[in-house]
């Protein structure tokens, strides 16, 4: 394995609580600084991020009208080497957080800075995998449309709060997905 200096792994958390999403993100980000990597997580749910009002202004000025705390989260994106998107599933779905962060994107979708980037992805919810990959699917859509590289992916089921760190084998994945974002 070869570890590149310098790497910088954000993970994004679309929960708008300590649970499940969290403990698998945090797990993640154990890894890739056990493998060199600076980290750092931003929990969606304690930022200030207001909601796309359509405008579509951003589509010619490439940037969003609206100042609030995507403008520092914009910033810790193009910083980064890596991300990791973590949802937990409502409805099939992403989060509103996470959807909001996503709509919020819009005016970086085609950027260069994006393109290529390493991104890996987790989801968990009480459902099943069936409801489970319809939140799994809306991350990746978002990925393929910014035109970033998926590098790897965990889903998980949990009921509980926290239950996930219950789950030996999810949170090896999730420690092996870390590894996978800090390599080379």
């Amino acid at each position: 394995m070869v570890v590149m200096v310098g790497k910088k792994v954000l993970a994004i958390s679309g929960s708008p609580r300590n649970g499940n999403t969290d403990a698998m993100l945090k797990r993640v980000l154990d890894s890739a600084r056990e493998s060199g990597a600076r980290i750092e997580l931003v929990k969606l749910c304690d930022k200030n991020i207001e909601f796309c009002d359509g405008c579509d202004r951003c589509c010619k000025a490439h940037h969003c009208h609206l100042v609030d705390d995507m403008q520092m989260i914009y910033k810790k994106i193009f910083e980064s080497t890596a991300i990791v998107l973590g949802s937990p599933n409502y409805f099939n779905n992403v989060s509103a957080l996470i959807k909001n962060f996503i709509d919020r994107m819009n005016p970086y979708y085609e950027d260069e800075r994006l393109k290529g980037k390493k991104v890996a992805t987790v989801c968990v919810g009480g459902q099943s995998y069936e409801s489970i990959k319809y939140c799994e699917q809306a991350l990746e859509q978002f990925l393929r449309i910014c035109s970033m590289k998926l590098v790897g992916k965990v889903w998980a089921t949990a009921d509980a709060r926290r239950e996930i760190l219950e789950n030996e084998k999810v949170m090896q994945q999730c420690f092996e997905l870390g590894k996978k974002l800090v390599e080379e």
